[in-house]
């Protein structure tokens, strides 16, 4: 083990205390998970601007695509007696991707984790859930400082606190590398849950509440 010293706010510094007294949360596992998830996202910050640019739903700018190769020409066609009478073999597509390119990136993972953090209510996926379908029962639309706010209160709302939250957020809006799980998208502010997992969520969302 390796011990690290980090300096803080004096304000800060006393809430955390506060917030550890209050949750019972061991300091040295959370020092090691603010650590891990800031890896988890540098390097994906990081991988990301490596990679070629794409075409983004709702976007006003589009890149260029990328030329694709031409098919084959087609066989010939057989002349003679066929050997048999079977059908020609026909690709059968795979159900568990769906008809984008950028399936590689977004494929719904957290459809079998929803029913996880249903169950466990200390875990901060199920936190930032439950904040989030209290602000929307409240509010109607939910912001995304609403929600950080929500998510940031250990005294007013101590079972919606979440350390670190924009961390464990951006967990949450995407899908590649070894994110929580896609589930919320943002747009100009304000969070809505991602179309291709909400069923499976609307399903347990009452144990998040």
């Amino acid at each position: 083990m390796k011990q690290l010293i980090f300096n803080l706010p004096s304000e800060l510094a006393e809430k955390f205390e506060l917030a550890l007294q209050l949750t019972g949360d061991n300091r040295d596992e959370l020092a090691e998970k603010f650590v891990r998830d800031y890896l988890a996202t540098a390097l994906q910050s990081a991988a990301n601007s490596f990679r070629e640019p794409e075409v983004f739903r709702g976007s006003h700018t589009t890149a260029q695509a990328r030329p694709q190769t031409p098919p084959p020409p087609p066989p010939p066609p057989r002349t003679g007696t066929p050997t048999d009478d079977r059908p020609p073999h026909r690709a059968t597509p795979n159900q568990d991707r769906p008809p984008r390119p950028d399936y590689w990136q977004e494929w719904g993972k957290a459809i079998n984790r929803i029913p996880r953090w249903a169950r466990k209510p200390q875990q901060y996926n199920h936190k930032i859930l439950r904040a989030f379908f209290e602000l929307q029962r409240e509010l109607g639309n939910v912001t995304l400082e609403a929600l950080r706010g929500r998510c940031s209160d250990p005294l007013g709302h101590p079972d919606t606190y979440v350390p670190h939250f924009d961390n464990n957020f951006t967990q949450m809006k995407f899908d590649n590398g070894n994110s929580h799980g896609k589930v919320f998208e943002e747009q100009d502010g304000y969070i809505t849950i991602w179309d291709r997992i909400s069923d499976t969520l609307l399903r347990y969302r009452d144990y998040f509440l």
